[in-house]
């Protein structure tokens, strides 16, 4: 008999690999989510709050003066530049989570390797 694995010796690898996965996905995820925050904080005017907001007719449908519409023009971009900083938090936070995760679970797996590889080392020169 030339396999001495255990039955189910592969479900640990798999999961290492597999949470290793999902912590470098939500590390990308919160990443990008929070470089995206930055740049909405620091240029608002390319968020779309900002872009589609519209500032000619007030809430009541009556046109507004060129003082109003500036005033609901910087309230828009006060919003979106919040938002930036929100999501530039929620990724922040995703980051400080995902990269724990993600690092002891590649760590985890990468240790059980030279194991694996010894057994089956051991496997295929056993006659």
């Amino acid at each position: 008999m030339s396999n001495q694995h255990k039955p189910g010796w592969w479900l640990p690898m798999v999961y290492y690999y597999l949470a290793t996965a999902i912590g470098l996905v939500v590390l990308l995820v919160g990443l990008i989510g929070g470089l995206r925050g930055l740049v909405t904080a620091a240029v608002p005017e390319v968020s779309g709050e900002a872009r589609y907001s519209t500032y000619v007719i007030k809430p009541d449908g009556t046109p507004a003066s060129r003082e109003e519409e500036e005033e609901l023009r910087a309230d828009a971009i006060d919003r979106a530049r919040i938002g930036g900083y929100a999501d530039a938090l929620y990724g922040a936070v995703a980051v400080v989570v995902a990269l724990p995760v993600f690092w002891w679970h590649l760590r985890q797996a990468r240790r059980r390797e030279p194991e694996l590889l010894a057994a089956q080392a051991n496997s295929t020169t056993t006659p």
